[in-house]
């Protein structure tokens, strides 16, 4: 599975847990984001394996302190047990990464 389809299941996984919170109040959130932990993990590793991607150095230091900084949150709201702070780690943190390879618009078309 490359990167695209990979964003694209993260993408389809960060909607479902988010809009059921925020439309349907499905407070399941800590639940859902940890049956999706492994796919997370799969896709943020993908970034810390080395500057692949042609990168200044000191772009690629800050892309990879963002990576931690989202896996650092995750777990944190995970062992909290804080809804707010998954919510923030899935739809702002998370989706900056999924954007890298996949747009909104070509996921919803």
């Amino acid at each position: 599975m490359d990167m695209e389809e990979r964003a694209k299941e993260l993408w389809a996984i960060v909607d479902t847990v988010c809009a059921g919170y925020y439309i349907f109040k499905d407070e399941k959130v800590i639940e859902k984001a940890q049956k999706a932990a492994g796919q997370i993990q799969e896709y943020c590793i993908f970034f810390l394996q080395g500057n692949i991607f042609g990168m200044k150095e000191e772009e690629y230091r800050e892309l990879c302190g963002y990576v931690m900084q989202v896996l650092e949150d995750f777990v944190e709201a995970v062992e909290q047990q804080d809804t707010v702070l998954m919510l923030d780690v899935l739809d702002y943190g998370l989706r900056e990464l999924i954007e890298l390879y996949a747009k909104k618009d070509e996921i919803e078309a």
